[in-house]
């Protein structure tokens, strides 16, 4: 058979990742695309052609021998796979193989595996650096659109999470006062008379629950209108947000209604300054067009410690039974357990 030539420009077109190099290191000729990953190692070898070689490219695995150069003569002349690593950016490792030519030269063809992304942005290689036989781009498209799924998928999957939060925020809050609603409360009522999850060892925090239910409230809604009744639930809203602390809850539980529970709350004395300043505040909010008749709040209180009850109902129940008590003394008026 005829021998064959290799024409230069020929070689790189084929194979980009070439390296050409005699059995003493020296490099003959480098494919454009490593020449642009691993630069300089074309330059001038001087003389020590394998120390120049060691200095841009060294082995990538145990037992290829001591230098990038063994390593290479040993991959050649034993056809095995060979895996380089990249000196300047030691993360890219480069993987391929090689073969003796006639006149005692090997040539070897290197690629990428798994690091392809790794050495595109190291060297900013483009579609032209490649032959268009290999299918690295094609990879590359692959990883990229399998990583742009993925952060698709993200994305949905927090904004999902985060239409759950809302969605069940919603389904615990009353749209008129923006407080929580019967099943917030509940829910609320239920972690404290429990034990912390991250602490199952430890008892639950004393609390005070607080029924209050507005006094003549009727006769706003029956005199100046529905409007009149919704600005004025919004209004008491906002005075019992003012009067209790973030860590504690405040609920309406329906039509004019409300129930607090304040936590670590067991001084009588607090409990009566707490609900003064609650009875003053709704009071200023009674609007003067009813008259003499004015709008006021009555409050029954329940004081709980560990070893009390645990039922939420029967809870409610005390604190139901302290309300009306309230109103039987005159209504506008506070009753504790």
């Amino acid at each position: 058979m005829p021998e064959a030539r290799l024409d230069p420009r020929a070689l790189q077109d084929l194979l980009p990742m070439h390296l050409w190099l005699d059995d003493a290191g020296r490099v003959l000729s480098v494919g454009r695309t490593l020449a642009k990953l691993v630069p300089g190692v074309a330059g001038d070898a001087g003389g020590a052609p394998d120390r120049h070689l060691a200095q841009h490219l060294a082995c990538a695995r145990p037992g290829q021998g001591p230098c990038s150069l063994a390593a290479i003569r040993a991959a050649v002349d034993r056809h095995l796979r060979l895996f380089l690593r990249v000196v300047a950016t030691p993360d890219v490792v480069l993987r391929g193989h090689g073969v003796r030519m006639g006149d005692g030269t090997m040539l070897v063809n290197l690629g990428f595996g798994i690091g392809l992304h790794r050495a595109i942005r190291a060297a900013d290689l483009t579609d032209d650096d490649f032959a268009p036989s290999e299918l690295a781009m094609e990879l590359l498209f692959l990883h990229e659109a399998n990583r742009a799924v993925l952060t698709e998928l993200s994305r949905f999957n927090d904004q999902l999470a985060q239409s759950r939060e809302v969605a069940l925020q919603q389904a615990q809050t009353d749209p008129l006062t923006g407080l929580f609603n019967r099943r917030g409360l509940e829910i609320a009522l239920d972690r404290a008379l429990r034990s912390p999850m991250d602490r199952p060892e430890t008892c639950p925090l004393p609390f005070a629950l607080i029924h209050l239910d507005l006094d003549h409230f009727k006769q706003v809604n029956d005199s100046l209108g529905h409007q009149a009744g919704d600005d004025l639930l919004r209004a008491v809203g906002a005075v019992l947000r003012s009067q209790i602390r973030k860590a504690d809850t405040a609920a309406r539980i329906g039509g004019d209604e409300f129930v607090m529970i304040v936590k670590g709350m067991t001084s009588r004395a607090g409990l009566e300054q707490l609900t003064q300043r609650i009875i003053r505040a709704v009071g200023d909010l009674s609007p003067p067009e009813l008259g003499v008749l004015k709008v006021s709040a009555s409050l029954g209180v329940v004081i709980w410690a560990p070893g009390g009850t645990t039922d939420p109902i029967a809870l409610l129940a005390l604190a139901d039974a302290e309300l009306y008590r309230a109103k039987e003394a005159g209504r506008g008026c506070a009753r504790i357990a």
